[in-house]
């Protein structure tokens, strides 16, 4: 048993390095934690817009809706991330690059809460709690 579970933390590992792929370091280490969650998209919004306050950077979360479905992107620090579809109940944080000026102008800024570090376990916990049910 011991080497199923030592094999599935390695594979869980490299699961959320593959995840971490194309983030900035700084990012990329405050995102380890959550890496083996889904969430929503405005949840994704949400997630990093905490850990940018916690980190003291800027984040700036938008709506583009010039898609065929509207997307939730964030600008975290000049970095640019796809949270993914505004009605998505289960996607990823995706690095992206930023977006043309004339899709900026259409853009509609989305004000999320910042969560401190037990509102986001707590998040994570009741999404992973849902997903399950």
């Amino acid at each position: 048993m011991t080497s199923n579970n030592t094999e599935s933390g390695m594979n869980e590992s490299k699961m959320a390095e593959s995840k971490m792929q194309g983030f900035p370091p700084r990012l990329a280490e405050l995102v380890e934690p959550y890496a083996g969650v889904t969430l929503s998209a405005l949840d994704n919004l949400k997630l990093l817009a905490a850990l940018a306050a916690q980190a003291e950077l800027g984040c700036e979360c938008l709506e583009l809706s010039d898609e065929p479905r509207a997307i939730y992107v964030a600008n975290w620090d000049g970095h640019w991330f796809d949270c993914g579809f505004s009605n998505a109940y289960s996607a990823e944080i995706r690095p992206m690059a930023g977006p043309s000026e004339a899709r900026l102008a259409t853009a509609r800024r989305v004000e999320v809460p910042l969560l401190n570090a037990q509102q986001l376990s707590f998040m994570c916990m009741q999404y992973a709690h849902f997903d399950h049910c």
